[in-house]
């Protein structure tokens, strides 16, 4: 997942940023990358932020097969993503 121009990456990726890059064209990606930012910004390092930027650039059919189940990522670090992000939980109040 790291073969992305520099120009996609900003200088800072700061929580602003990436709540404007989980503004997905699915609904419900948006509700599912939100509720994860939220949890998990806080405690991302440098490399969990490139991580999930580098996640971010990706189609919304290829995060939403991800996130429902229907295909698992081939690389071991993006599947750790999905399950953390599924980890998160849709459903909390």
């Amino acid at each position: 997942m790291t073969d992305y121009p520099a120009e996609t990456v900003p200088n800072e990726l700061t929580e602003g940023y990436f709540q404007w890059r989980c503004r997905r064209g699915m609904k419900e990606l948006d509700f599912i990358m939100t509720r994860y930012l939220n949890d998990a910004y806080p405690s991302m390092t440098q490399q969990d932020k490139v991580q999930f930027n580098e996640f971010l650039q990706l189609q919304d059919m290829t995060l939403w097969s991800w996130l429902n189940g229907k295909v698992i990522p081939e690389d071991a670090a993006t599947a750790q993503l999905v399950k953390d992000i599924c980890a998160a939980g849709y459903l909390k109040k």
